[in-house]
């Protein structure tokens, strides 16, 4: 008998990378918002983009999605995010 086994862990895809500079101030920036699609989540980052808008004085909030929850945002969403703004929040919801 032939047993087969299986290792449900996922490991990274990616190299490490090193996280982009930090903005030395928000005000008049372009703020991204990428939702993971999980209920309740776009109310919770509507609600932060909002305080973080009046108190930042932001240019811009731009809102996008990843089309499906279980499944990493495709390289398409990342970068058109990437495209439109200085900086992003990404979160959850449930």
């Amino acid at each position: 008998m032939t047993f087969v086994f299986l290792d449900p862990r996922q490991g990274p895809k990616y190299d490490l990378l090193e996280p982009a500079p930090r903005l030395p101030s928000l005000k008049g920036k372009r703020l991204g918002i990428l939702w993971n699609n999980r209920p309740g989540g776009d109310r919770l980052l509507r609600y932060v983009a909002e305080i973080l808008h009046q108190k930042y004085e932001l240019a811009e909030i731009y809102f996008t999605k990843k089309p499906f929850i279980g499944n990493e945002a495709p390289p398409e969403v990342l970068e058109d995010l990437a495209s439109r703004v200085d900086a992003a929040v990404v979160g959850l919801g449930d």
